[in-house]
């Protein structure tokens, strides 16, 4: 029935985001070494060139990542079952939400060194909310793909919502024209 279906939908979805895990273990260990660094580092004036310089390195950090993934996917698909090759195509997707779930964490330092920390709950609170309206109204036609979708809109939605709001009360130069070179070229490889 469309429960066993379900479960089905459920299952492949599960086995694929094991591959998109290495991007979450790589996000974690960035973070892990990045917050202290920072916190130490806003004693210092240039701090704010340091964080564009980490932002800008964390890009290129993860997209090279991403392309490794997906030029190994052939190979790291053995990792799961046959039955869930079909949804592989969730791999590239998460994956990239995930690139965004960095980005926003690593802005979200301009409301954590200017006590703002409530910022932080609006974003999230407001990505989660994409979150759940796009998997309420599309996962009953796309299953899966759906929240895959979802989770990228909802990352993209917070870290877009930090940055725009972040420039206005703690302006960083980050290297926009340069990172967007960074991801157009990482699009074309793929």
């Amino acid at each position: 029935g469309s429960q066993e279906e379900a479960r089905a939908q459920l299952g492949i979805y599960g086995a694929c985001i094991k591959i998109a895990m290495i991007m979450v273990m790589i996000t974690q260990a960035f973070r892990f070494a990045y917050e202290p660094f920072v916190f130490g580092k806003s004693k210092d004036k240039d701090n704010r060139d340091t964080y564009a310089q980490a932002m800008k390195f964390y890009l290129i950090f993860t997209l090279l990542a991403f392309l490794v993934v997906m030029g190994y996917l052939d190979i790291l698909k053995y990792l799961i079952g046959e039955s869930y090759w079909d949804g592989l195509r969730v791999v590239p997707i998460i994956m990239a939400a995930e690139i965004l779930f960095g980005v926003f964490f690593n802005l979200s330092f301009w409301y954590k060194l200017t006590d703002r920390t409530i910022w932080g709950a609006y974003f999230s609170g407001i990505g989660a909310v994409v979150l759940i309206t796009i998997d309420i109204l599309l996962i009953p036609r796309f299953s899966y793909m759906a929240c895959a979708w979802a989770g990228f809109a909802a990352y993209a939605t917070s870290m877009l919502l930090s940055y725009f709001i972040g420039q206005r009360y703690y302006s960083i130069a980050y290297p926009i024209r340069q990172m967007s070179a960074y991801v157009l070229l990482t699009l074309v490889l793929f």
